[in-house]
């Protein structure tokens, strides 16, 4: 007799979510997170008195929230309060010295641009009538439906014909969409910078990233307390509901006979079984590392081996003895698109840092959280995490010797163009790299958006959410379908559920 009828390997948002809902179907589950926190990318962590999001900084796109509360039976707002953004980013342009706040609002966004780019305001109203049915076709649909193969996506579409006008957008790429509409380097910056959520300049991303500049004006919203209460409010609905969440507990193999998902081995060499493993973590480490090559077919080995990870993230963590001199939670140092498209031939597949002129220039976002919730750092002092884009391996260096110079390099870049003497103010430091990502959450590569997101990494040739080749092992989390970002790992544990309790039933 099986311990468990589910064991998810990954206390991250989608496994969580994943979870939940196998709990709520009748199945004793587990998850096992192998660090001593929840939440992995979409986390908090307290330090000298401040609290710093690890990685993930605020949430759009609600909707899979609310859908998998709804399944659940429960109150979203009891267990995941969210406060609106409002704006949603203030941008700086280091090549031009421009800035602008874009607001929630489309209309007012609209007008913010017409004060600069007259031409481009016009064309940001026409973009938001031209996408928006088609967020509203992709979020309420395809979202939330498995992607196994062609046959799912004619399902699909049979199902809801108004999809169609929104599959064209997979087939091209993030920045041809934009320059459609928009002129103005600032503004085509604005809704290009975008794409390296998905890990790739925009002229690589696929064009679907692109409604991405245009969901944000759906809401954005921060829990109280940090990311934290994202993964935290998830975890204690699944244990409301009599599911099991343990800590330090490090899987390092999946059992498996006959490719058969039968359990997991832990670091110490415990074995937990199951009748269902689902593997919450890379789609890369699950079947490199916990299934092994000799249960692997040939070439589900290579195409897994052949799949590339998405951008890493550098995380500058800051405490400041101040207010800072800002305007929203979110101020981010932009450049043209152009220069975003070089910068991943000329730096990023090279190893190398951004430079101007033979200058160091990290760009990046700055989040400033304690904005909206003082309660993050003490009395009279804020927190700032600044986001920065980077390689993994440094050309002719080492991120564990370049850290303290890449905080030097960050701060010195957000003083030019955003918050001068900020050095001055700075009380507290620290910095997870690429590696340290690896090394904390066990990201290959610090990948913190899993598998790349291009034509060739999406829907049905990402990582399914239902192995095909190991019966009952499933997976979820940014690897698989429908990608990476904290709402969207949770509509893929919403689909990897579907098809557990589907196949238990």
């Amino acid at each position: 007799m099986p311990d468990y009828d589910v064991v998810v390997i990954g206390g991250g948002a989608g496994g969580l979510s994943a979870a939940a809902l196998c709990q709520k179907a009748g199945m004793k589950t587990l998850v096992l997170e192998q660090s001593d926190r929840i939440g992995g990318c979409c986390s908090t962590y307290e330090a000298d008195g401040f609290h710093f999001d690890v990685g993930a900084s605020v949430v759009e796109v609600t909707e899979s929230f609310e859908e998998l509360f709804r399944r659940l039976g429960l109150s979203r707002e009891k267990y995941i309060p969210l406060m609106p953004v409002d704006p949603i980013y203030d941008y700086c342009d280091i090549t031009r010295g421009v800035r602008f706040a874009y607001p929630t609002d489309v209309e007012e966004t609209a007008r913010v641009i017409s004060e600069f780019a007259p031409e481009d305001g016009k064309a940001f109203l026409k973009f938001a009538r031209d996408f928006t049915p088609k967020i509203k076709e992709l979020v309420n649909n395809f979202f939330f439906a498995p992607c196994q193969g062609f046959v799912d996506i004619i399902r699909l579409v049979i199902k809801y014909p108004g999809i169609m006008e929104a599959l064209p957008m997979f087939l091209t790429t993030h920045q041809k969409i934009v320059r459609k509409y928009f002129k103005n380097d600032d503004v085509l910056a604005s809704m290009a910078f975008q794409s390296f959520y998905a890990g790739l300049p925009p002229d690589l991303c696929a064009g679907i990233y692109a409604i991405v500049g245009l969901l944000e004006h759906e809401g954005i919203y921060y829990p109280p307390g940090g990311m934290i209460g994202i993964p935290r409010g998830i975890q204690r609905a699944l244990e409301d509901l009599g599911g099991e969440v343990q800590f330090g507990k490090r899987v390092v193999k999946i059992l498996v006979e006959k490719r058969t998902a039968k359990g997991v081995e832990l670091w110490d060499g415990t074995q937990i079984t199951a009748r269902n493993v689902i593997g919450a973590i890379n789609a890369k480490k699950v079947y490199m590392e916990m299934v092994g090559r000799e249960h692997l077919p040939w070439h589900v080995w290579r195409g897994i081996d052949s799949m590339k990870l998405s951008m890493p993230c550098p995380m500058i963590y800051l405490g400041v003895d101040y207010e800072p001199p800002l305007r929203a939670h979110h101020t981010l140092t932009l450049t043209s698109p152009q220069v975003m498209n070089d910068y991943w031939s000329d730096y990023y597949l090279k190893g190398k840092l951004f430079t101007v002129d033979g200058r160091p220039e990290i760009m990046g976002l700055v989040s400033w959280a304690s904005k909206i919730d003082p309660s993050l750092a003490p009395k009279g002092k804020h927190v700032l995490t600044h986001m920065g884009l980077a390689p993994y391996n440094l050309a002719g260096d080492d991120w564990d010797r370049h850290k303290e110079r890449y905080i030097d390099e960050a701060i010195a870049t957000v003083e030019r163009y955003i918050i001068p003497d900020l050095s001055k103010h700075v009380v507290y430091r620290d910095m997870a790299t690429p590696k340290d990502l690896e090394r904390m959450l066990l990201h290959p590569g610090g990948a913190v958006y899993g598998i790349q997101t291009d034509l060739s990494h999406m829907a049905m040739f990402r990582p399914s959410n239902k192995s095909k080749s190991i019966k009952n092992l499933y997976l979820a989390g940014a690897s698989t379908h429908p990608g990476g970002g904290v709402c969207t790992v949770v509509a893929g544990g919403i689909i990897t559920a579907t098809l557990v309790t589907r196949d238990n039933a």
